[in-house]
Formats: C-alpha cells, structure tokens, sequence
C-alpha cells in the first residue's frame, strides 16, 4: 500500500515542448495539451497500483469518462512543462482529479479537470465496477490528504458564455 504522505504529487517533470506538440498558433496545440494530461493519467494510475498486472489479473481498468481543460497561459516551444494532481472526491468507482500544468517558471498554464471511472471489460463492453481492494485503499489514503486542501477556484467551472447584465452594462 502506498504512503500518500510521502508520495509525489508530481506526474510529469521538466516535460520539454517539441514541434510536433505546436499547433499553426505557434503554441502547445489543444491536443498537445490532451497528450500531456493523457500521460499524467497513465502515471497516476501506476501510482495507485492500477498498473499492467492489475489490469490483465482483474480485466479492470480506468477510463476517462469526461474531462475539461481550462488553458490560462500559452506554452511556446522549448519550454517544460510539469503536471501534479490534486484528487477533489473519490467513490468506490471513480475519481474526480484536478491536474495542473505548470511551465518551468511554475506558472500554472492550463488545468485538467476529469471524471475517471472504474470499469470491467466484459462480453458487453466495460461496465463500472468497484475499485479493488489495495487500489481503492491507496486512492482513499490519497484522498483523505487532498481533501484537506483548499479546493482550487477553477475546480468544477462550466463552459459557457459569460454575459454581462443589464446593471453591469450600465455600470461601465
């Protein structure tokens, strides 16, 4: 079982930007960014032991059932980038996870926020399914650390249009 206190929040560090990740914009590309953050998922997941064996031993594996990212700042090429995670609520098949995308100056660059559920790969197609015991037990110890975190202002946003109101209009 893992020790969440000594852990690394960490999923990817000093990742270096490449062209192949730049988009026409000249910046890390919407799916540069989907990359990234699909990696750190894979990481998170060997952290908690849902790793190659688990899957194969159980037919068990994570999906990402949705997922929003916030862009904040753009990332140019040559530049690293480095993700950590904060997990903001957990049951006992899925996770909803904040990842953070920091450029090398550690300002935060683009936020991922994601549904991650629990399913069994059956005849029928993979069905939610609870936890197994050690990687639920790890994703509680985590999680009982994280909730005593601030829980960050971006966290559960929507998307929409924001549109003033007719007092705010009004007022300048």
């Amino acid at each position: 079982m893992i020790d969440p206190t000594s852990m690394s929040r960490e999923l990817i560090t000093d990742f270096p930007v490449t062209a192949a990740l730049i988009d026409l914009n000249h910046h890390l590309s919407d799916i540069g960014y989907h990359t990234l953050f699909s990696r750190a998922e894979g990481v998170l997941h060997g952290k908690v032991e849902i790793d190659e064996e688990y899957r194969a031993s159980t037919k068990c594996s994570v999906y990402t059932v949705e997922s929003h990212v916030t862009f904040l700042k753009e990332v140019l090429e040559g530049e690293t980038v480095s993700i950590s995670f904060q997990m903001l609520d957990l049951s006992n098949k899925a996770a909803h996870v904040l990842m953070t995308l920091s450029n090398g100056a550690g300002d935060v660059c683009a936020y991922h926020e994601c549904m991650l559920l629990h399913v069994k790969k059956t005849p029928d197609g993979p069905k939610p399914y609870p936890f197994g015991r050690y990687q639920l037990a790890n994703l509680v110890h985590v999680y009982t650390k994280d909730k005593e975190l601030p829980r960050p202002k971006k966290a559960g946003t929507r998307i929409a249009i924001r549109r003033q109101t007719t007092a705010e209009s009004a007022e300048g």
